[in-house]
């Protein structure tokens, strides 16, 4: 047994390099860090993955604005960091430079999600036109659901409220995230079940740890077998079908007699009237589309809230800057009063959230594109079919020729641009939309500013996730102060290979305002 587990091992090895080297050949006119020989290469590879934001920070250092390579275990990416290289790739088409088949590969959707859903991608649909469009219809009920979460969930762990008391803040928050979320996706009662708030925030941490392992360590002819394991054992798609099965069947049947009462306004409606009507597994299709909803919603919400929560308790000045401006705007009536257009007068608080964006994003590498096509950059840089393109978001973020003091966490220093063009003091006039505002705004991008990708990918749904931050934020400041266990240390970063996370198990302290 230990022989063949050896020459499994070694044929696995063979097979990883041999892929990573021909990934390399591909690009050998682009310079890279230290890679020299297919097994000094693939060990060094290894070696970075534990270090791979300090490694893309040197390569980014020695190179400049040049296009490099970079190696991940098993292979290689094209690194971008310049202005118009970023332009050129964001911009370009998806049969070009694709961002969908590039996640797939990423995260062997195929295999961890399913194949018959990979390429049905109506949901996005719903988001851009559906959830944008009423937004200011589910405002009220998105804030409700977070006043409750707070009474549910954390409240109950202040024995006294005065008293400062410590909690885990990437639990807690993921928690009530889920539950104000799914207020606007499947409502109630099932946005409080416990099941389903589990389901739908596993989901995404099942794929994310387990999509890279199939795809970066196992080849190809084993991944099938791999993802056909990974389904049986979380039953994601079963459990999911259980719950909104019914709901589903219920919602048709009154669709079709139209004086069986009104249809709910959420995201369940949007997807049955988007989804194509000749969909063979239609009801299990929409269960689907609900997983892949909440996988970018809960995830990156509530890694962005618990990074912004982190700065807050670290830097405690903040709470009286941004609790004078939200009690100012928002005024003193219960929280389902606040509007779109009160939370946009809210530019500290817009700014602090931007800000701990731009230090604390989703990792060193972002944007990824696979080349399906021969795509030439501007300054003639041609890179080959299958190759994949990345963008130094962190190098971006903390380039001291674009930020002044890129390191340093400024949370004004967004609204500060801001006020430059209008006079903060006169609410009634301020102009959140005027020439260049919208860039400094949270939801703004630009080649400098990447938390929400950008170009023909921008995130179609960062102006729910925008309010949901603001809402969370907003009302944490008006009822509770917070701050470090050590004053004045922020919880570090705990990093994956190229991407970041906030500190998982960190506690923050909590006390009621009296």
């Amino acid at each position: 047994m230990p022989t063949v587990l050896l020459v499994v091992s070694l044929l696995l090895i063979f097979f990883a390099t041999a892929l990573y080297e021909r990934g390399r050949r591909k690009q050998l006119e682009l310079p890279s860090l230290g890679f020299k020989g297919i097994w000094a290469s693939y060990s060094s590879s290894v070696t970075d993955a534990f270090r791979a934001n300090e490694a893309i920070q040197e390569s980014c250092r020695k190179y400049g604005d040049r296009l490099f390579t970079f190696a991940q275990v098993g292979q290689w990416v094209v690194v971008v960091k310049a202005k118009e290289f970023v332009q050129d790739y964001y911009n370009a088409p998806e049969d070009v430079l694709s961002m969908e088949i590039a996640a797939e590969e990423l995260l062997q959707l195929h295999y961890t999600v399913g194949r018959q859903f990979c390429h049905e991608i109506y949901h996005i649909s719903a988001i851009k036109t559906s959830l944008n469009q009423n937004l200011t219809d589910v405002l009220p009920k998105m804030v409700d659901e977070i006043v409750r979460g707070y009474a549910d969930v954390v409240a109950p762990q202040l024995a006294d409220g005065s008293e400062w008391t410590p909690i885990r803040a990437l639990d807690t928050f993921t928690r009530i995230i889920c539950r104000s979320s799914n207020r606007i996706f499947v409502g109630l009662p099932l946005c409080r079940n416990e099941d389903y708030c589990q389901l739908v925030s596993q989901f995404s941490s099942d794929v994310l740890l387990y999509g890279p392992i199939i795809k970066f360590l196992l080849p190809a002819f084993l991944r099938p077998l791999a993802g056909a394991i990974f389904q049986r054992v979380f039953r994601h798609h079963q459990r999911m079908l259980k719950h909104l099965g019914p709901m589903v069947m219920d919602r048709w049947k009154r669709k079709s007699n139209a004086d069986d009462g009104e249809i709910e306004n959420d995201m369940l409606t949007w997807l049955m009237d988007t989804a194509p009507a000749d969909q063979e597994y239609s009801v299990e299709s929409l269960a689907m589309r609900m997983l892949n909803v909440n996988f970018v919603a809960i995830h990156t919400t509530s890694k962005s809230f618990t990074h912004a929560l982190y700065h807050l308790a670290s830097k405690p000045f903040y709470i009286p800057i941004l609790r004078a401006e939200i009690q100012k705007c928002l005024g003193d009536g219960h929280p389902t009063g606040w509007t779109k257009e009160a939370l946009g007068r809210c530019i500290k608080l817009d700014s602090f959230l931007k800000e701990s964006q731009r230090l604390n994003g989703m990792g060193a590498l972002w944007m990824p594109r696979m080349a399906m096509d021969h795509f030439v950059f501007s300054d003639g840089t041609k890179i080959s079919p299958g190759t994949f393109v990345v963008t130094a978001a962190t190098a971006v973020h903390e380039d001291d020729e674009i930020y002044e003091r890129p390191l340093d966490f400024d949370g004004l220093r967004f609204s500060t641009i801001r006020e430059l063009r209008n006079d903060p003091n006169d609410l009634d006039h301020f102009e959140p939309d005027s020439d260049n505002d919208w860039k400094h705004r949270l939801t703004g991008t630009s080649p400098h500013c990447l938390s929400f990708g950008g170009g023909r990918h921008i995130c179609p749904g960062r102006f729910f996730a925008s309010l949901e931050l603001k809402c969370l934020m907003a009302y944490l400041v008006l009822n509770y102060d917070v701050k470090t266990p050590i004053e004045g240390v922020r919880p570090a970063d705990e990093w994956f290979g190229p991407m970041s996370n906030p500190a998982r198990n960190a506690e923050i302290l909590f006390r009621k305002i009296v």
